[in-house]
């Protein structure tokens, strides 16, 4: 059973393939980075040796948006390692530092969701744009 060439290409070049095989390969190395995350967070990765009590916390959090041209998958992984220890003046500073790190972190992500929405609403835009002309040509040639 000899295939048509021009098939083969055609099957092996699907824009819909080729982009259900990036969020396929997407989707694994995320998966990939949330475990390890979650392995260093358990091993207690960037914890002192003089602390008497450790708690570790780690939240994912996965915003998948789709568009009519593209989609968009945001993740956002955050691990945190509070330690308690004999000197409070160097866990108060560490936790002012975490509280800013983490207020600067979802400052980003609140930007970036602004950034995605001006560009899907100009994207929408156009296409709206894009259609109106094409109507228009249509009436034009059928008239």
């Amino acid at each position: 059973m000899a295939m048509d060439s021009s098939l083969r290409y055609k099957n092996k070049h699907d824009p819909m393939k080729c982009k259900e095989t990036i969020v396929m390969r997407f989707s694994l190395v995320l998966l990939l980075g949330v475990l390890a995350c979650l392995l260093l967070a358990q091993q207690g990765y960037g914890a002192t040796t003089a602390t008497t009590s450790t708690t570790s916390a780690t939240t994912t959090t996965t915003t998948t948006t789709a568009a009519s041209s593209s989609a968009t998958t945001t993740t956002t992984s955050s691990s945190a390692t509070t330690s308690s220890s004999s000197s409070s003046s160097s866990s108060d500073a560490e936790a002012k530092r975490r509280r800013r790190a983490r207020r600067r972190r979802l400052a980003r992500e609140r930007r970036r969701r602004q950034e995605r929405r001006q560009r899907q609403e100009k994207r929408r835009r156009r296409m709206e744009q894009l259609l109106k002309r094409q109507r228009r040509l249509i009436r034009q040639l059928q008239g």
